[in-house]
């Protein structure tokens, strides 16, 4: 039960930095943000935490289980958005298809972020610890200077700025994965 609460914890963290910054700051709703944060992203997340033994069913290799555990959370995430949400690549045809692709690849690294760093945050070798830390010394200054962005910006500048912002920061939180994921060729990750 600890490690599910653990798990719960982690990925709501990620999920309402985010979340808080684009619902409640934006957009002014903090119904829907209680939403999330209460219903939403705890259903997904123990949706995640109990389908991820059927990633470790059919993959034997502990590796490859942390890749396919980014990947398949995160595409799930983005069919909640696509599906759920209405944020699909095909739902404004007048949308400029540059920023469309940015937008969609911003929304999987959110959402592969919320479901992998509980993963990578409960593991106990040094290459997850050493990658968590990383993390951590990155996501929690950069998002202190997007909140104060998004406190202190001129109204005209605010909503492309901080969704800008939020892209980025989730974008690089996946480099920090890919570079743990090649990092985990060299060494063994516990089952």
């Amino acid at each position: 039960m600890k490690k599910f609460l653990a798990f719960l914890a982690v990925g709501s963290l990620f999920s309402s930095v985010e979340e808080f910054l684009t619902v409640v700051v934006l957009r002014h709703d903090f119904g829907s943000f209680l939403f999330t944060l209460l219903i939403l992203f705890p259903v997904f997340l123990t949706l995640v935490y109990f389908s991820s033994r059927l990633i470790r069913r059919f993959i034997q290799s502990a590796r490859k289980q942390e890749a396919a555990h980014f990947f398949v959370y995160g595409l799930a995430g983005l069919m909640i958005e696509w599906f759920l949400i209405g944020l699909s690549p095909w739902a404004d045809p007048t949308a400029n298809p540059l920023l469309m692709l940015v937008f969609q690849f911003g929304m999987f690294s959110f959402w592969a972020t919320v479901g992998f760093a509980p993963r990578l945050f409960a593991n106990t070798d040094e290459l997850s610890r050493e990658t968590r830390r990383n993390i951590l010394k990155f996501y929690i200054p950069y998002f202190i200077v997007v909140y104060a962005f998004a406190f202190l910006a001129a109204p005209s500048l605010k909503f492309l700025g901080v969704i800008g912002l939020i892209i980025l920061g989730y974008f690089v939180v996946n480099l920090f994965f890919i570079r743990y994921f090649l990092a985990s060729r060299r060494v063994t990750i516990p089952e």
